[in-house]
């Protein structure tokens, strides 16, 4: 019986041991990890190559194959775009055809970052602010029209 008692009281002084020490001595400025919440996996629609003439004094000057990947911004953005995929294309052609008829000369090769802002401002009129958060530029083709 008296081991027993001895047992208890030294469980009962270790813990409250332990418990001074945490409380008491430890280091309250030490660093504390972080928590860092990994953004979500980023959301792709990838689009058929999209294909351009430069029409300039009466003629096909350049044309021009894109071949490039929206980024979204969530899987509704992406249903949305998926689901106005021939409006998405019409805005980006345009878009395109407007870009290249206002350049003052055409020997340039493609500015590619030029085209991604223009195409993510086009995304916004056919499916709304936001959604598109990137495009990415696979490749690019360019020919001589003439």
């Amino acid at each position: 019986m008296k081991l027993i008692i001895i047992l208890i009281v030294i469980v009962v002084l270790a813990i409250g041991g332990g418990g001074v020490w945490f409380f008491m001595f430890r280091d309250v400025d030490a660093p504390v990890e972080e928590v860092v919440e990994m953004p979500p996996d980023p959301i792709f629609v990838a689009l058929e190559p999209l294909s351009m003439h430069v029409l300039r004094g009466g003629g096909v000057r350049k044309y021009i194959v894109l071949n490039m990947t929206l980024e979204m911004r969530d899987e509704e953005a992406r249903a949305l775009a998926e689901n106005k995929m021939p409006k998405l294309r019409d805005v980006f052609i345009g878009s395109m055809n407007e870009y290249y008829s206002n350049l003052p000369s055409l020997e340039d090769s493609v500015n590619v970052t030029a085209v991604k802002k223009r195409l993510i401002e086009a995304s916004t009129k056919a499916i709304g602010d936001g959604r598109v958060t990137g495009v990415l530029i696979q490749s690019v083709f360019e020919r001589d029209g003439g």
